[in-house]
């Protein structure tokens, strides 16, 4: 635990308030919104250029996250080592790197795949798995909340992206606006070196005491149960994200419209997150969760009848309904694993359900891309989405209560331990 700032959370002086800020603008800028938030806005255009179908297209969002788990565990591991900051500003250079190279694409569908799958190995350092090794570090009293807040920072990024992005479109070619793609990643790279805690490595380390290895951890049932849950969500929410605005231009939106509706889904999960992290500071974690995948449960089915309409409030309220979910999905991971396991190998257990999530993921944006080209619309695709967040909260409902002894004491009620 922080030991230097035991009681000093709730005060504004708290350094754990500028690392937290500087996680936010992080993971606003982190590879879910800048990727998946917005190639569903530039492949259109990768189609007009190179005569590419959705679903091929999409599959690359595939390699993205097969690199990602096939480098997630170790990743996690040596965050656990060498700390964060080690970690984290190469994994940011290498991301602007990816969109320089993603706008020198020719018509290789292999070489495209190729970078895809390269750029995913070499970012995952700038995901979530760094941001929320330093918060959960610095904060115990509001821990969930602060994981709240931080993972808000995706939602910020996946509703101001795809607005950025329409507006780059709009006044240039698709390649130059990958290239101002990279520029903004400045933005999360200098903002983290400078509003980050000096001593962020080794504040953090200091909450590494009692905990589960992470072969312990894998030998619980609990962990299995969360990695099924995971893996379903992650298939269901974060395979709709570039999808969004598809749907929206399906019905015949122009662009703006169907990116205003993508940036919904991006409000609902900074509402989303924030509320689940305040939430699990005094409730079961697992019982928040299940609230929120079932609304997004219900969002999908709304998704899957909305038939031909052409309303952006209707899209909208689908989108926020559906982001109520991912809002919840990426709180609760790092959530299970203080509450489950401990701080003590939190990096690892965390690289490992990492890699479970984007194994979901990488399936996830492929799949609706396919479902659509193969029955002509999203209908389909919208209902497996409601089964399988529907399978989530049934996998969630049979975790355990907490071990108590990775329960800080002021939150050791009946509601939060069960």
């Amino acid at each position: 635990m922080n030991s230097s700032y035991p009681v000093r959370e709730s005060s504004l002086s708290f350094p754990g308030w500028r690392v937290l800020l500087a996680a936010v603008v992080g993971l606003a800028f982190s590879p879910g919104p800048m990727i998946f938030g917005s190639l569903g806005l530039f492949a259109p255009h990768l189609a007009d250029s190179f005569g590419w179908g959705r679903g091929a297209i999409m599959l690359s969002l595939t390699f993205f996250n097969i690199a990602g788990v096939l480098a997630s565990s170790f990743t996690g591991q040596l965050i656990d080592r060498l700390g964060v900051r080690t970690v984290l500003f190469p994994s940011l250079i290498m991301l602007a790197t990816g969109f320089l190279g993603l706008s020198l694409t020719g018509g290789s569908l292999f070489a495209f795949y190729g970078l895809t799958f390269l750029w995913g190995a070499l970012t995952v350092g700038t995901q979530s798995i760094s941001y929320t090794k330093l918060i959960t570090g610095w904060f115990i009293q509001r821990r969930g909340l602060a994981v709240g807040i931080a993972a808000a920072g995706l939602g910020l990024g996946y509703t101001v992206i795809p607005l950025l992005v329409a507006q780059l479109l709009a006044v240039m070619d698709w390649r130059p606006a990958l290239c101002a793609m990279a520029a903004l990643l400045i933005v999360p790279f200098l903002l983290n070196l400078l509003l980050s805690h000096p001593n962020m490595n080794a504040v953090a380390k200091q909450g590494d005491g009692d905990g589960l290895s992470l072969s312990e951890a894998r030998r619980t049932g609990s962990f299995w149960l969360m990695a099924s849950a995971i893996l379903l969500a992650s298939m269901a929410l974060t395979g709709v994200v570039p999808h969004i605005a598809l749907l929206a231009l399906d019905r015949g939106l122009p662009t703006a419209q169907a990116a205003i509706v993508a940036s919904t889904y991006g409000l609902s999960t900074i509402f989303g997150r924030v509320l689940v992290g305040a939430l699990a500071d005094h409730f079961f974690v697992p019982r928040v969760a299940i609230c929120f995948f079932a609304m997004s449960a219900a969002g999908f089915i709304l998704a899957a009848f909305v038939g031909d309409t052409h309303s952006v409030g209707l899209l909208a309220l689908v989108a926020l309904t559906i982001g109520l979910g991912f809002g919840a999905e990426s709180d609760v991971i790092a959530l299970f694993i203080s509450r489950y396991f401990g701080q003590r190998c939190f990096g690892a257990i965390y690289g490992d359900l990492l890699a479970i999530f984007l194994i979901g993921a990488s399936a996830g944006p492929a799949l609706f891309g396919f479902g659509r080209d193969l029955t002509g619309g999203y209908q389909a695709p919208m209902i497996a989405g409601s089964a399988a967040m529907a399978m989530a909260c049934l996998l969630l409902s049979r975790l355990a209560p907490y071990p108590v002894r990775f329960v800080p004491t002021m939150h050791r009620s009946k509601k939060a331990l069960a």
